[in-house]
């Protein structure tokens, strides 16, 4: 098959996954790079990964396929920028250092380019980009907005009442009070005390439980 006939063809596949327009920007990296890409069930501590060549394996990137279109296409091109972060420095650099951060900015700028996001998503990212962190999650506004997008819409640590409980990564916590863009809230049956987003989705913990 002619590679403009694969490109086609994968755009088919990851068309329900991305924002219209974007598909062939992604189908032709991915196939450029030989990547062995795969949509995963929803995966609680991640959203997607990348994994180098090894013992005659390709680059290999996974997305959580429950994500919103536009959660999907910034993981996506989150785990891209490692994979050309590897290419270029290997295992010189921290994982979400500065040159990192800066094939985040170059794999980026041409899905800018094409104006196909809609304004909230565009003025976000544009303002995510001046000051990545290692997960969009970590960034305030980023992550509301994404989140307008979400087919469901969650349960938030802040939506809660001081003192109630909820799940987060299968540990049982206790909201406590707030500070600037977290709450301190403490382990269940424990002392150990952890900051948690106040948009981070959880689940409500009945006393009986």
């Amino acid at each position: 098959m002619e590679t403009n006939e694969k490109i086609t063809e994968f755009c088919k596949v990851l068309r329900p996954f991305l924002p219209s327009g974007s598909e062939n920007y992604v189908a032709e990296f991915l196939i450029d790079k030989v990547v062995h890409f795969t949509v995963t069930k929803e995966r609680k501590t991640k959203y997607g990964d990348y994994f180098q060549p090894h013992k005659g394996k390709p680059h290999l990137i996974s997305i959580n396929g429950n994500l919103n279109k536009y959660a999907f296409l910034i993981t996506t091109l989150h785990e891209m920028a490692h994979l050309t972060a590897f290419e270029k420095y290997r295992n010189s650099i921290n994982p979400h250092g500065q040159e990192w951060k800066k094939e985040f900015q170059l794999i980026f700028k041409p899905i800018l380019d094409l104006n196909i996001l809609p304004i909230d998503i565009t003025l976000a990212i544009s303002n995510y980009l001046k000051n990545i962190k290692a997960s969009s999650c970590g960034d305030d506004a980023l992550y509301r907005v994404l989140k307008r997008y979400d087919k469901t819409q969650g349960l938030l640590v802040e939506h809660l009442e001081f003192g109630e409980k909820f799940k987060l990564k299968d540990q049982i916590f206790v909201k406590g009070k707030k500070l600037r863009k977290r709450f301190e809230c403490k382990v269940h049956n424990s002392h150990q005390i952890f900051r948690v987003l106040g948009v981070a989705e959880v689940e409500r913990v009945k006393d009986e439980e």
